[in-house]
């Protein structure tokens, strides 16, 4: 019980064991669905972000804090000199 499926392989019809054509299938399923919880993700973020006036980054927030650290230590040696 060889059963072969006929399908389009870049443009070009290919015929392959039913198993290889469903496995096919489930992994473009697969992929589909990570894309569509990227995009879900992706509209939920920004749904979220729209309403709030302060969003945390704690990477540029830190960075920001030791910029401001380094303006006040230069302040104040300058002061002390």
């Amino acid at each position: 019980m060889n059963d072969t499926v006929v399908i389009i392989y870049h443009g070009e019809p290919v015929s392959v064991p039913k198993e290889v054509a469903n496995f096919l299938e489930q992994d473009r399923k697969r992929e589909q669905a990570k894309q569509d919880q990227r995009h879900l993700n992706k509209s939920e973020f920004e749904t979220v972000l729209s309403g709030l006036c302060y969003v945390r980054r704690p990477v540029e927030d830190a960075a920001l804090q030791n910029l401001q650290l380094e303006t006040l230590r230069t302040a104040v040696d300058s002061l002390l000199g």
